[in-house]
């Protein structure tokens, strides 16, 4: 708040200890301070309670939720002054009552006059707080995610020129890219939002609220309830309404997915008795879906669909357009579980919200309920039915899909996202081989025909493509196991005669990760760089395809390009004397190759660094011997050269150690 005209030094100590314990969470400490220096205020002879002490209590009674008490506040403000900074922070207390009162229209206007007063007027802080507003309590609530990230954004700007860094924007960014399934940007926004929590406010229950929404769609579930407790000790400590309603929404979703709806349930009713007290259509809704989603998982589905019409009408009353999408989805999808027959009008219902508001990214968040969904309807008659699944079907294709990060040296193992695919799944009907195979070809793909010769040689041609046809949907349902029959695979693809793995955004191959790295490293010639790419290389490609004709190339391949690798990383200790070091690298390569003859001169040079020759005497012997037995061959030249410059040097002086 801005400084106003000097008032009573009392009232400026109860103000001072107001915001003070604002900041620090004490909401109902700071309460008592705004309400005891507004009664101060008005009982001084002769004067009225100034703006400010006026102000200071509708910002308390506006978090503390007590709209009505701030609604009559605020138009006390505006009766004094309607063209001032004291009435844009009148009319930005008014838009988030009206908003917080289910009046999303009127607020819109409050913040937009505020915006434009601010302009005029030029007063940045009301300006960055009217568009900061707008974007959090009306334009995220109407699902109207890149408005809100817009106008975040431009608060942000002018606030931090003006008197630096909140935390609105990355708890505003991390909690739309969640909700929209951007995992890795939630986490680039959380990383932003860190610095700027302090221990016990209300910025540190939003940032473990939003932590516990990520790590429950990773289904990270010992995580989450970490996160939940943190945040519910917050909340409760500091009574904020909507973090309390929040965390409670997302205990209920972290027992569900633990199985145990009955305790789900009591978390769902619990947030809604906190939503009903608030008044919020917007909370309320939010906790009558979780109600419903509960009361389905234990079988009370005509409780669950009363409640899904309930959240329905509380949504339309706000126009909240996503989670409205998202509750037709659901009721959509129960009436078909429950084979009450086709709903046309429900499920066109759901659709059309999904496409107008551009929320296709609900279909990925409720796969297992959404996908088997339209699986039905394009098997319906009713083509006004059918076609919305058909563009549906369209619209799946190009939500990208969780990425996948494969470890394929010393092991095989799969990541879906954060999720570890069982490693049994993939003995079924060599589906884990034909990724496998895939996944060393050019461009992750190859034709059925050579698959069949590589996988299954032994077999007649009509059984080897059975075999096929069975890896390929065994591989398609271990990626995506709530695919319906016949839907079409985001991770592999059979177009025509050939098979392609499809690696979405952001996926990673552990194998060629270190092939990428590891050249960048050793043209730079930096130990830390070179160190840092060999330690990518964990053990030989794919062990269990060790005795595969189709494995053993590239195995030799990165083989090779890791012993390089300790050459080079070797070479670089040498130059800079760090003889152990060296050594230490050419026995890692003699270790896998004994016929290595640049592995042996670096030995011999880094013993002789240390002053040890006899040690590098022995490693030559070792290679001539080696050498001899195996392949009836001498050393090269320069060897031989070294090995008898060191007996010269013996024979010459005996009193030197070289």
């Amino acid at each position: 708040m801005h400084p106003g005209p000097m008032i009573n030094p009392e009232i400026e100590v109860l103000l001072k200890e107001s915001e003070t314990k604002e900041n620090s969470g004490d909401l109902k400490g700071a309460a008592a301070a705004a309400r005891e220096a507004l009664d101060l205020a008005r009982n001084e002879p002769g004067k009225v309670a100034s703006q400010r002490v006026l102000m200071r209590s509708v910002a308390i009674a506006c978090r503390l939720g007590t709209f009505e008490e701030g609604r009559r506040l605020v138009e006390e403000v505006l009766s004094q002054t309607r063209y001032s900074m004291e009435a844009v922070d009148a009319l930005i207390a008014l838009g988030t009552i009206e908003a917080e009162t289910n009046n999303l229209q009127n607020a819109e206007k409050d913040f937009y006059e505020a915006a434009e007063i601010s302009r005029s007027i030029q007063y940045p802080a009301g300006l960055s707080h009217a568009l900061h507003d707008q974007a959090a309590v009306v334009y995220f609530i109407q699902g109207k995610f890149t408005l809100a990230l817009a106008a975040m954004e431009e608060a942000d700007q002018i606030k931090s020129e003006d008197s630096g860094e909140t935390w609105g924007l990355p708890f505003l960014q991390a909690l739309i890219f969640q909700t929209t399934g951007d995992r890795k940007r939630t986490r680039k926004a959380l990383d932003a939002f860190l610095p700027l929590v302090r221990p016990g406010t209300r910025a540190a229950g939003g940032y473990y609220f939003l932590w516990s929404r990520l790590s429950l769609d990773e289904e990270e579930l010992e995580k989450a309830e970490e996160y939940l407790y943190l945040a519910l000790r917050i909340a409760n400590q500091t009574g904020v309404p909507d973090l309390n309603v929040r965390v409670r929404l997302e205990y209920s979703r972290l027992f569900r997915l633990r199985g145990e709806p009955a305790t789900a349930h009591t978390w769902a009713e619990d947030a809604y008795r906190f939503a009903q007290r608030l008044n919020s259509f917007y909370l309320s809704g939010k906790a009558l879906v979780e109600r419903a989603r509960t009361s389905w998982e234990m079988g009370d589905h005509a409780q669950a669909f009363t409640q899904i019409d309930d959240a329905i009408q509380q949504f339309t009353a706000i126009t909240a357009e996503y989670n409205l999408a998202y509750a037709r989805l659901l009721k959509a999808a129960w009436i078909s579980l429950e084979n009450q027959g086709d709903d046309a009008e429900t499920w066109k219902l759901a659709v059309k919200s999904i496409l107008q508001g551009g929320y296709t990214f609900i279909l990925e968040r409720e796969r297992r309920l959404a996908f088997p969904l339209i699986a039905s309807y394009l098997r319906s008659r009713d083509s006004a039915a059918r076609e919305p699944a058909e563009v549906l079907l369209q619209q799946i294709d190009k939500i990208s899909p969780p990425p996948l990060r494969i470890f394929g040296l010393g092991q095989f193992r799969v990541l879906q996202g954060r999720r570890p695919v069982p490693d049994s799944l993939w003995q079924r009907r060599k589906a884990g081989e034909m990724l496998r195979y895939l996944l060393l070809q050019p461009g992750h793909s190859a034709s059925r025909e050579v698959i069949l010769e590589e996988l299954w040689p032994d077999h007649p041609l009509s059984t080897s493509q059975d075999l096929f046809h069975q890896a390929t949907s065994t591989l398609r349902h271990i990626l995506e196991p709530d695919l319906p029959e016949k839907f079409p695979s985001r991770y592999l693809t059979v177009e025509g005669e050939r098979v392609f793995v499809n690696l979405p955004h952001g996926s990673m191959v552990d194998f060629e990760h270190f092939e990428q790295e590891l050249p960048i490293a050793l043209q730079s010639r930096q130990i830390s760089r070179l160190q840092e790419a060999l330690t990518l290389y964990t053990d030989d490609l794919f062990p269990m395809d060790l005795y595969q004709d189709w494995s053993a190339s590239r195995r030799q391949e990165l083989v090779d390009l890791y012993l390089h690798g300790l050459l080079v990383l070797g070479q670089a200790y040498l130059e800079r004397q760090s003889y152990d070091q060296a050594a230490n690298c050419a026995l890692k390569i003699l270790q896998r190759d004994i016929w290595n003859e640049d592995a042996t001169l670096l030995g011999m040079q880094a013993y002789l660094g240390m002053n040890s020759a006899p040690r590098a005497v022995h490693l030559y012997q070792k290679l001539e011997s080696i050498l001899k037995e195996d392949l009836d061959l001498q050393p090269r030249s320069d060897l031989k050269q070294m090995v008898a410059s060191i007996k010269r040097a013996r024979l010459d002086n005996p009193n030197n150690p070289v």
